[in-house]
This record gives C-alpha cells, sequence and structure tokens, in this order.
C-alpha cells in the first residue's frame, strides 16, 4: 500500500493566510505567508490595490492551470467566474468561488483591458481549497497540488514548520 494517496479528509492545508486561521497549527503542517517573500518591485507587476502587494513567486492563470491543475487554461477561467445556476424564474445566476463562505479575491496587474490576474502560493493554495469544497477537484487532486506547492516552497526555501 506504500506510494498511495491518503484519504481526502486526512490532507489539511500546507499554506495558511497571513491574515490567521480558525483551526490552529499542527506539528506536521507546513505554513507559507506572502510576508515570507520579497515584494515584486519591478513596475511591469504593479498591482491594482497598493494595499495587497505582490510577492514573488506569482504565476499567470495559464502557469496556474497547467503546471499546478494539469488542466486547461479555459477550465480554470470558467471555475473562477463561478458556477451558473438557474432561479425559481429561469434567470441564469453564477455562484462565486468561496472558501469557507467567502468570496476569494486575487491581485490584478494594472494595464491592459482590467489587469491580468497573478496568484501567489498561498493564493493557489486557497484556490485549491476552494475547488475541492465545491468538488470541482477531489481529494487525490488536493494533496498532489499541495505536494507541487510544498516543492515550489522548498526552492524559495520560504517553508517552516510549526514550532520553528
Amino acid at each position: 500500500m506504500e506510494g498511495r494517496p491518503v484519504s481526502p479528509h486526512a490532507v489539511e492545508p500546507i499554506i495558511m493566510d497571513a491574515q490567521g486561521s480558525e483551526r490552529p497549527p499542527t506539528r506536521s503542517d507546513y505554513q507559507l505567508y506572502d510576508d515570507q517573500f520579497p515584494v515584486e518591485g519591478s513596475r511591469k507587476y504593479a498591482v491594482a490595490d497598493s494595499t495587497n502587494p505582490l510577492r514573488i513567486p506569482h504565476f499567470s492563470v495559464q502557469d496556474v492551470a497547467c503546471w499546478v491543475f494539469a488542466g486547461r487554461v479555459s477550465w480554470l477561467r470558467h471555475q473562477l467566474k463561478g458556477k451558473p445556476w438557474k432561479t425559481v424564474k429561469g434567470v441564469t445566476r453564477t455562484t462565486p468561488l468561496l472558501l469557507k463562505g467567502k468570496p476569494l479575491e486575487f491581485r490584478q496587474i494594472i494595464g491592459g483591458r482590467g489587469g491580468e490576474r497573478r496568484f501567489t502560493l498561498p493564493d493557489i493554495e486557497r484556490l485549491a481549497w476552494a475547488l475541492y469544497e465545491r468538488h470541482d477537484i477531489d481529494g487525490y487532486d488536493l494533496q498532489r497540488i499541495c505536494r507541487i506547492l510544498i516543492t515550489v516552497a522548498d526552492q524559495y526555501k520560504a517553508h517552516r514548520k510549526a514550532g520553528k
């Protein structure tokens, strides 16, 4: 049975929001915060909301769709727009992408037609958990994505275990 993924219920987030988390960290968690990474200094990557700076590393929708979610860009863009549903009167509305009942927001780069969306490692982790909560990915995909994020965090030497 070695090498077989654990049950999806045994997977816990490895990256936690800098604002805090409702669950206390355990000794085996990885914890990544945006403030562990340097701020992007290039004017090319100036974000629309300067109160929420863009950190390094950061990735485009195309990068995240292909190498993290192993899917098509159109699939991820559809997920980010929200799920369509029909009301009783037949009007189609969309359900936004939610994590623990709150809509996710991502950094937008200034310029172009409304700006380009960029994801930091914590953004990608929260996105994966939101897709898991909405049943758009399963627990095994979530576990694979978390392994990718751990590997990238190791390359940037930005992870730390709780208590260290």
